[in-house]
């Protein structure tokens, strides 16, 4: 083999070797390119469903949505009136009602033991007035993000808030749903659920005209139960039914539909 021989070889070599070595770096810089292009069109939906995911984590009850509730046949039943700060509702034990009042709501203790506490309206807070009048800033931030799907009462907000789920993120969805379904569970992780006594209760909700709203836990399996009701005039009302302790008394589905379907205001004749 003659000088040149040897050089073309040595060329030959070097250059393959370049070839060779040149190859991950381009893999490399390619897979740099997909990443950054990645974190440029799904970087903040990335990392709200990570957050999703980590709070759902310390928070399994934001992987529940409310199952619509059943009316049953005797949900109409006229039964014993209750009235309490210019609102009235039916209760159905024929019996004597004990009122127990306190600052913030009234508490009714059956005879038998059922006991309903029903709290001060006036003491409910309207959310989407005060996030209006007391911090428009904060407000225009809140109707950005909600900008195409706007929330226009208390009872959408509760409805938005409560439907929402770790289950509906996704790294790839649309930068907007992403962000409105973030504001949406966070918010919903700072309501928690209106029995954090109770572990896991039972989720419902219910639309009956002019009373709709939503039901934490289930009285057929002892559970107290605690509602958020609201009136076809954007007004809040709670109610929490359960038995006073070693009375072996029972509420039922139906006594709580009673009394939710008939709350309305007292009439102003017989106020």
């Amino acid at each position: 083999m003659t000088v040149l021989d040897t050089m073309d070889e040595l060329a030959r070599m070097n250059e393959e070797e370049d070839k060779g070595s040149a190859l991950p770096a381009i893999i490399l810089l390619l897979l740099v390119i997909l990443i950054a292009v990645f974190c440029v069109e799904f970087g903040a939906q990335t990392l709200t469903w990570f957050e999703a995911k980590r709070w759902e984590a310390s928070s399994p009850w934001l992987a529940d949505v409310p199952q619509p509730l059943p009316i049953s046949s005797d949900d109409t039943l006229k039964g014993s009136q209750a009235k309490a700060f210019d609102y009235e509702f039916n209760v159905p034990w024929s019996v004597k009602i004990k009122n127990v009042a306190s600052l913030s709501y009234i508490q009714f203790v059956s005879s038998p033991g059922q006991v309903v506490v029903f709290f001060d309206p006036d003491s409910q807070l309207d959310v989407i007035h005060s996030l209006k009048s007391s911090n428009p800033t904060e407000y225009q931030k809140f109707a950005n993000v909600f900008a195409n799907r706007p929330i226009e009462s208390n009872y959408a907000l509760y409805q938005s808030v409560y439907a929402a789920s770790p289950a509906q993120f996704s790294p790839i969805m649309k930068v907007e749903e992403a962000r409105r379904a973030n504001v949406l569970l966070l918010w919903k992780l700072s309501f928690g659920p209106d029995l954090p006594s109770v572990a896991g209760p039972e989720f419902y909700s219910f639309d009956w005209g002019k009373n709709r709203g939503f039901q934490f836990g289930d009285p057929a399996k002892g559970q107290p139960v605690a509602l958020r009701v609201f009136d076809d005039s954007n007004r809040q009302f709670r109610f929490i039914f359960t038995v006073a302790f070693g009375s072996g008394a029972k509420i039922t589905q139906s006594d709580i539909n009673m009394a939710v379907r008939s709350l309305q205001p007292v009439p102003i004749i017989d106020r």
